[in-house]
């Protein structure tokens, strides 16, 4: 979904919001030692669906009044955006890790899931020549 709004001839004002369901994955299904080695046995081909991914992004662009200050430049705009603005920390991708030992007899395997950019502020300068 996306949304502009322009409040006037220097200020313009847009937001995005992306929804998407979670990406396949192929995860292990058993676990199993081979001398001495914890082996995975994965599962069919992009078996599992991970949680729904979505996020908001919002940006506003002033453009400043025109000032002659070489004759090149045609004109510039500012943009300040946030990307991820409530920091949805969508998963991306899996994976899992051993915890304890076997000759303790407290072995864990675990699962990770691993997220790419928290909210991410920038602001930019555009200009025309």
């Amino acid at each position: 979904m996306i949304g502009t709004y322009d409040l006037s001839k220097r200020w313009s004002f847009s937001g995005v919001f992306i929804f998407g369901s979670g990406n396949t994955t192929t995860l292990p299904e058993k676990f199993y030692f081979v001398e001495g080695v914890l082996r995975q046995e994965m599962g069919k081909l992009n078996s599992y669906r991970m949680e729904p991914y979505h996020r908001l992004d919002l940006s506003a662009i002033y453009t400043p009044k025109r000032k002659r200050f070489n004759d090149r430049v045609q004109g510039s705009s500012w943009a300040f955006s946030i990307y991820n603005v409530y920091s949805r920390m969508n998963p991306y991708f899996m994976y899992f890790y051993q915890k304890g030992s076997v000759s303790g007899g407290n072995l864990e395997v675990k699962g990770r899931k691993v997220s790419l950019f928290p909210v991410l502020p920038s602001a930019t300068w555009n200009f025309k020549f």
